[in-house]
C-alpha cells in the first residue's frame, strides 16, 4: 500500500510539473514581454516629455516658439498613440486595467490639443512674417508717409 501511495504522489507531481510547464511559465512569459515592451515605449515617452521639459525650461518664462515646440512635440504625440494601440490591442493579455488606458488617453488628448494651438500659432506667426516681408505690414493698405518740411 506504501509503494503505491508514492506513486500516486509522484504521478501528482508529475501532473503538476506538466501543468506548470504548459501553463503557469507561458503566462510568466507573456507577462514578461507585456513588461519589457511596455517599459520601452515607456522609456520613449519619458524621453519626450524631457524634450518638451527641456523647451520650457529654456524659454525661462518667457513665452515658447510656437514653430519649435510644433516641431517638437511631435515624437511625444507618436509615442503616446504607439503605447494606446498597444495597450489597446494587448489589453487582456497584459492584464491592463482599463482606467490606465483611459487616463493615457486623456493625456495624450491633452497633448494633441496643445500641439494643435501650438501648430495654429506657428502657422498664423509664418503668415504675418511673409505678408511682411511682403510689404503689407498687418495686412493692412499702405499708408503715404505725410509731408515733411514747412507747409
Amino acid at each position: 500500500m506504501l509503494a503505491s501511495g508514492r506513486r500516486a504522489l509522484w504521478i501528482v507531481a508529475a501532473a503538476m510539473s506538466l501543468f506548470i510547464a504548459f501553463f503557469a511559465a507561458p503566462q510568466a512569459a507573456m507577462a514578461q514581454d507585456c513588461q519589457t515592451d511596455l517599459q520601452k515605449l515607456s522609456q520613449q515617452r519619458e524621453a519626450q516629455i524631457a524634450v518638451v521639459n527641456g523647451l520650457v525650461k529654456a524659454a525661462k518664462g518667457k513665452p515658447l516658439d510656437p514653430t519649435v515646440f510644433c516641431a517638437k512635440t511631435g515624437g511625444l504625440n507618436a509615442v503616446e498613440a504607439s503605447m494606446i494601440a498597444y495597450m489597446t490591442k494587448n489589453k487582456d493579455w497584459c492584464s491592463i486595467p482599463d482606467d490606465v488606458v483611459d487616463q493615457l488617453k486623456a493625456n495624450h488628448a491633452k497633448s494633441l490639443a496643445f500641439t494643435a494651438k501650438a501648430c495654429n500659432a506657428a502657422a498664423q506667426q509664418k503668415k504675418m512674417q511673409e505678408q511682411a516681408a511682403q510689404g503689407g505690414g498687418l495686412g493692412g493698405p499702405q499708408v503715404q508717409p505725410l509731408p515733411a518740411g514747412p507747409l
